[in-house]
């Protein structure tokens, strides 16, 4: 008797002091007012899983943010970075997740799950009076400014880097079909930005196009097509699409300029 009496109160002091925890924790968040403590400087993997399409893996690495999946690509920095503000937005209010009713909030199953470095955010509907979005963390549902989530729901090629060249990547020797192209012409390329990144759709053809890097440890394959502005990278599977041709059609007798 005298056992289960210990037992029972240990379970009730166990269960209050959680009770102080999660009050504490509440009273913090509304402290701070921000939606959590990260550091977005500091996050090193983002995963995004929307009610609908393909989860999408970012990583940090010691060239800038590279996209796992859906896609293997270097990530746009500022669309990652518009990403990890989230953290840090403003909180109106906070509430404890079992006084909620999760499943009418859009929270269960989430409309959309973001994960920073392990931290998850689950975030829900619209609240339609103060039209601020609902966000659970662990056991509190916060709610938000409604301004992310068009990025929340972007496409997975829309947090691609619209660079042509990765970044870091200084052309060394360079052809098209076979026919060497001159120093100028691939320096020209290097800050060359597309205008949009689209996975390799419809029929392909035109010129190849192969960029030895500097340094001799990296070659870039491209497949130009008819007048110059799209440039498709078969191994990732994606074409650039340009705003004008940043190469000149080459002429017979020499080398592309």
């Amino acid at each position: 008797m005298l056992i289960r009496w210990l037992i029972n109160l240990g379970l009730a002091l166990i269960a209050g002091l959680l009770t102080l925890l999660a009050v504490q924790d509440v009273q913090h968040q509304i402290r701070s007012g921000r939606l959590t403590d990260l550091n977005p400087e500091l996050v090193q993997r983002i995963e995004l899983q929307r009610s609908a399409g393909p989860l999408i893996h970012l990583e940090q690495r010691d060239q800038g943010w590279w996209m796992r999946a859906p896609i293997e690509a270097p990530a746009d920095a500022e669309t990652v970075e518009r990403l990890l503000n989230i953290a840090q937005a403003g909180v109106s209010r906070v509430l404890p997740a079992d006084a909620t009713a999760a499943g009418r909030l859009g929270l269960d199953p989430p409309r959309v799950r973001l994960t920073l470095d392990g931290l998850t955010l689950n975030i829900g509907e619209l609240d339609p009076i103060g039209n601020r979005r609902y966000v659970m963390i662990g056991d509190l549902v916060q709610l938000i400014d409604d301004d992310q989530l068009p990025w929340l729901l972007a496409p997975p090629e829309q947090f691609l880097s619209r660079r042509l060249l990765p970044a870091n990547f200084i052309p060394g020797l360079g052809s098209i079909d076979g026919r060497p192209l001159s120093a100028d012409a691939l320096a020209g390329l290097v800050d060359v930005v597309a205008e949009r990144v689209e996975p390799i759709n419809g029929e392909l053809g035109g010129r190849i196009l192969v960029i030895q890097s500097a340094d001799d440890t990296e070659r870039l394959r491209f497949l130009i097509a008819e007048g110059g502005t799209r440039w498709t990278r078969l191994d990732q599977r994606l074409s650039y699409w340009l705003a004008q041709p940043p190469l000149a059609e080459p002429d017979e007798d020499g080398p592309a300029h």
